[in-house]
């Protein structure tokens, strides 16, 4: 299950993800010190500058995803 969830992670991160190992992904994503706040209905989360591009883009691609049913 968990080389499963990692190849579709890797089908959701930008393209200088394609070739990483699954090491290098949780160091530079799962690593980010982050944080979450819940305002009325909002749910906004802070990190540093250089990481947020990169994150919204993740988070973007995760809720476009239409998995596949067979």
């Amino acid at each position: 299950m968990s080389y499963n969830l990692f190849a579709l992670m890797h089908q959701l991160l930008p393209l200088e993800f394609a070739n990483k190992r699954a090491k290098y992904i949780r160091h530079r994503l799962y690593a980010i010190a982050a944080k979450a706040i819940k305002t009325g209905r909002k749910v906004i989360i802070k990190c540093q500058a250089q990481y947020y591009q990169l994150l919204t883009k993740v988070l973007n691609d995760i809720k476009a995803f239409k998995p596949l049913l067979s």
